[in-house]
């Protein structure tokens, strides 16, 4: 019992270390704490971890712990990310801890989407576009997905609660409506996330539009820009089409520098844990817990970021939510999670009632002691998600700029073109200042989170 217990306590004590290195401001710290966890085997939370810090850190096998994190979560998704855990057969007896962490289908995209930022920032376009194919395909197709996934886990759980002998000597029918509306009434702080209708994360399609458009593929950068908008209604795109509008028709003398902001740190799992009436169960149990998984809100860093200059203020646009995001998968797992955590409750209350009736008060201390301590929600998720991903687009010819979060200086954007490496070297090296040249397209990522932020140029640059 103690083993799983410490389990628990282990998964929720790693994000807890993670978290203090990332959200500290020590993003190497944080890429070296993940890596370690993910092991040479890999691991899906931990791979995508590493990747995203290690990204915002700069470091050289970003793209190789994408790539493997990535592989893994495919093979998940192909066996069924819900209906596939049943391999795990201690999984209900005892916690869901215990079984492999498999994903969500939001991490899959975010597995291509931060593969395709990496492989910009490497000046290598051709890779940039096959992952950002790939996060719009997978997000396309989870809707289909989901209910297929879904249908497989309930039918696959029925099957395997009818064949326990335990709880075939439990009303299974009374005891489980007897709990629901219990949990159910735990969840009505879902409303406020104001999840997404569907599966789109509305900045994959944005930035995806963005790069798209930045190759000259305008049809395809206009139906992913009306995928985005048509969730976020953000103004930013109405900016985009203008442009993309001049460069089709050939004015193509301005040039714009696109600022992507990764800002705050997203909703994340804790453990809710509840003492049901024993009576719902048995007259013979001491204990009947239920600990299910309950989404806490995400925090911003700011509420307002802009570009300031002598003469023009430019507001970044919200382009997606990913508490929005994360909640609407939750809320259509949920029916799962829910029946999952029922039936491991009922399969402890028997288990403690033939105890009982086997060992008498003996046996139903101990059958109590078993269930409080194997009795914990799955509160795995990636906690290196931002809250929200903003965008702004600045004209190259209004001049050097401040990048201002809520009136705080984060970096000046100068823009001149430097080719002499020497220089091109002193000028990376200046503090709190971004070189870019204002004679082409650039875009720059920018990763906010409290303490020392950071940015990685994704097009463009200093050179001409």
């Amino acid at each position: 019992m103690s083993i799983f217990f410490i389990s628990a306590c282990s998964h929720q004590g790693s994000l807890e270390s993670f978290n203090k290195h990332y959200y500290g401001g020590e993003d190497k710290k944080a890429y070296e704490y993940a890596k370690k966890e993910a092991g040479s085997s890999g691991d899906v939370l931990w791979n995508l971890q590493a990747g995203i810090s290690g990204f915002s850190s700069q470091q050289q096998d970003t793209a190789a712990i994408l790539e493997q994190g990535e592989l893994l979560f495919s093979q998940y998704e192909a066996e069924g990310l819900l209906g596939g855990i049943f391999g795990n057969v201690g999984a209900v007896i005892l916690n869901e801890n215990v079984k492999t962490y498999r994903g969500n289908i939001y991490e899959g995209v975010m597995f291509n989407y931060y593969k395709a930022l990496n492989a910009m920032s490497q000046g290598d376009y051709a890779l940039a576009r096959v992952e950002f194919n790939r996060a719009n395909d997978r997000q396309r197709r989870a809707k289909d997905y989901f209910n297929k996934d879904i249908q497989k886990a309930m039918a696959e759980e029925s099957k395997q609660s009818a064949q326990d002998k335990t709880l075939n000597q439990v009303d299974m029918s009374a005891s489980t409506q007897a709990i629901s509306p219990v949990l159910e009434q735990q969840y009505s702080n879902l409303k406020n996330f104001h999840a997404y209708g569907g599966f789109i994360n509305p900045a994959v399609s944005y930035v995806s539009a963005l790069f798209f458009m930045s190759e000259g593929d305008y049809s395809k950068a206009l139906d992913l820009y009306k995928e985005s908008y048509g969730i976020n209604k953000a103004q930013v795109i109405n900016q985009d089409l203008q442009v993309m509008q001049n460069r089709k028709t050939g004015k193509l003398a301005q040039k714009y520098t696109w600022i992507i902001i990764e800002d705050g740190k997203s909703a994340y799992k804790q453990d809710m844990s509840l003492d049901l009436p024993a009576y719902l169960v048995s007259s013979n149990v001491l204990h009947v817990g239920v600990s299910v998984p309950t989404i806490i809100a995400g925090v911003t860093s700011a509420r307002t970021y802009y570009a300031l200059n002598a003469s023009s203020k430019i507001e970044a646009n919200e382009i997606s939510l990913l508490d929005a995001v994360i909640a609407n998968e939750f809320e259509k797992q949920l029916p799962f999670i829910l029946t999952r955590a029922i039936t491991s409750a009922i399969l402890k209350a028997s288990t403690q009632a033939v105890l009982s009736d086997q060992l008498g008060t003996a046996g139903a201390l101990a059958g109590m002691l078993y269930s409080i301590g194997t009795t914990s929600a799955d509160v795995r998720i990636a906690t290196a998600l931002p809250n929200r991903i903003l965008a702004m687009q600045i004209p190259n010819n209004a001049g050097d700029v401040s990048l201002q979060a809520d009136g705080y200086g984060l970096y000046n954007v100068h823009f001149e073109c430097i080719n002499d490496p020497l220089l091109q070297e002193k000028a990376q090296k200046l503090r709190n200042v971004v070189v870019l040249c204002e004679k082409h397209d650039n875009i720059l990522y920018l990763r906010v989170k409290g303490s020392n932020p950071t940015y990685r140029i994704l097009k463009g640059g200093m050179s001409e």
